[in-house]
């Protein structure tokens, strides 16, 4: 899906994720082992976490919810995942 790391920060925001700027894999433990990306932001909201990467500049390539795979084919999938109360 196309849109840029601040493209969605926002509507994270309003969904009551907080960002975590130095995300330990104790903290998250899936992106322990996780290919090479361009970007990666790590987020949580009470005992959920959520983890967005991006294959390049603009390019959402994964979302995970507590370690599991989120679809982000378009834009619905991606709101989907950032209001999901797993």
């Amino acid at each position: 899906m196309i849109a840029g790391p601040g493209f969605w920060d926002i509507e994270i925001q309003r969904a009551g994720w907080s960002r975590v700027l130095a995300p330990g894999f104790a903290d998250f433990p899936e992106i322990l082992g996780r290919r090479s990306v361009w970007g990666r932001n790590c987020y949580v909201r009470g005992n959920d976490r959520l983890v967005i990467e991006w294959s390049d500049q603009v390019t959402i390539c994964a979302a995970l919810l507590n370690g599991r795979h989120s679809p982000v084919d378009t834009a619905e999938d991606l709101s989907a995942a950032i209001g999901s109360r797993d």
